[in-house]
């Protein structure tokens, strides 16, 4: 492999930068998840690549000579301007909240059936969903499975005999991967009262990781569906830690609720359908939510 001769003149150039810029906004969120665990929203990275790599490419059809420099010189600032905002709203945004939101630390099993099981009676004489969202307590596990079975049903879907998903993993019913195997079947009857079994599994799961007053006024039905949808689709390691569940915890339910729709890879790409199933998730997080 060889070099051109001039390769280090290629960095004063503005579209080499942006596009080295567009490089570090695109890989930016995954590097500081994978290094110090911080979730950074994609969003603001995914717009900040596309208009560093816009500029690149574009500059590199003008003209490189002095007249074109003052357009040059004006496309990269725009561009590096704009970029640059995006990356300190989405990275330098994430590492300060990461610092500022409480941490996540999960409650026993036992700790978590006292605290539900007491808010659970102390509500027990209160309307299901009030009239503002963030004062409700938890709905019972029967509520809660008549909102939550065709929630999540719709987006598994039903699949009577064993399959691989889209990472590679055996699952039947709708979407069970525990213990699954090649040749499995299963009836309607069964993978209905599998799905209720393991929706309130997940349920109790992720209320481990809420806090006390969480539990008590921030989680009305549909808002612990979408937590449980999220859990039961990601996993509760991944959802129990996430920022959704501490801005949740700080009292951000909006916030919180935005955080949820992050989760939308599979095997290190942007799936559409978990696009969508993320965006069902946030319509319920918001539901009844009073501004």
């Amino acid at each position: 492999m060889h070099f051109v001769d001039n390769w280090k003149q290629l960095f004063r150039t503005y579209s080499v930068w942006s596009m080295i810029l567009g490089f570090i906004a695109f890989i930016g969120g995954e590097l500081l998840y994978a290094v110090w665990g911080i979730e950074a929203d994609p969003y603001p990275l995914g717009l900040a690549a596309l208009v560093f790599f816009i500029a690149g490419f574009v500059g590199r059809f003008v003209k490189q000579d002095v007249g074109s420099a003052p357009v040059r010189r004006t496309l990269f600032i725009v561009a590096f301007s704009f970029g640059v905002i995006m990356l300190v709203k989405s990275l330098g945004g994430a590492v300060y909240e990461n610092s500022v939101l409480p941490d996540v630390t999960p409650m026993s099993e036992e700790q978590a059936a006292w605290q539900t099981a007491r808010i659970t009676l102390a509500m027990a004489d209160k309307p299901l969903v009030p009239k503002r969202a963030t004062a409700s307590g938890l709905a019972s596990e029967a509520e809660f499975l008549r909102v939550a079975i065709p929630f999540v049903a719709k987006w598994e879907g039903l699949r009577l005999v064993a399959y691989r998903d889209i990472v590679g993993v055996w699952t039947i019913c709708f979407g069970e991967t525990k213990g699954v195997k090649a040749g499995d079947v299963r009836t309607q009857a069964e993978c209905e009262a599998m799905l209720a079994r393991e929706l309130i599994s997940y349920r109790r799961q992720m209320h481990r990781y809420f806090a006390p007053e969480t539990l008590r006024i921030r989680l009305p039905v549909y808002r612990d569906t979408a937590f449980t949808d999220l859990g039961y689709n990601v996993g509760i390691g991944a959802a129990g830690t996430s920022t959704a569940v501490r801005r949740l915890n700080a009292g951000l339910i909006a916030e919180s609720c935005e955080a949820i729709t992050w989760y939308k890879k599979a095997g290190g790409r942007v799936v559409r359908g978990l696009l969508i199933r993320r965006g069902g998730d946030f319509d319920y997080c918001m539901k009844g939510l009073v501004a």
